[in-house]
């Protein structure tokens, strides 16, 4: 009898084990999606945070013919893909396309809807005079105190551990 209740208790606790250590594994190793805003020009980070579909994105920034305001809309899609889906514009001729698609929504203000473009990454120019300025979330965030103008930013979804961004942070020098 004492046999058998000792073999049930090793049989708990390797039962026991096994699962805590699956649970450990899997949360080290589970993907997971980061939305990555980087300067490449000198390499360092502007932000990087989990991403999540339905995340959105504001750049907006100052045409540099017409020097009026233009707002480009980008959306976290479920396939963590970055979604180009609208722009909205002061400029009568900031180059967009769809012109049949375009809505006036103020007084000289332009929207124009429906792009739906996925796309691994975006990347533009950090302007001297245009002063970018990105917003995640309603939440605006730090780009110049990052870049400068001129540099070139890039945008992405990566794939990512628990694991790996801990020795990122372990081992990072930003």
């Amino acid at each position: 009898m004492a046999k058998r209740s000792i073999g049930r208790k090793v049989f708990v606790l390797a039962g026991a084990g096994i699962t805590f250590l699956g649970a450990i594994v899997y949360l080290v190793f589970y993907p997971l999606h980061i939305l990555s805003i980087e300067d490449i020009s000198n390499g360092k980070t502007v932000l990087e945070r989990p991403a999540k579909p339905g995340d959105n994105l504001w750049i907006a920034f100052i045409n540099s013919v017409e020097n009026l305001p233009v707002a480009d809309h980008f959306v976290i899609d479920e396939n963590y893909k970055i979604l180009f889906t609208e722009t909205i514009f002061r400029a009568p001729y900031a180059g967009y396309d769809r012109s049949d698609q375009a809505e006036l929504i103020a007084p000289g203000t332009t929207k124009i809807s429906g792009y739906d473009r996925r796309m691994e990454a975006y990347t533009f120019y950090a302007g001297d005079l245009s002063k970018h300025m990105l917003f995640l979330n309603g939440h605006w965030l730090p780009l110049y105190e990052v870049a400068q103008g001129g540099d070139l930013i890039r945008v992405t979804v990566k794939k990512s551990s628990k694991l790996a961004i801990l020795r990122k942070r372990m081992f990072s020098h930003e």
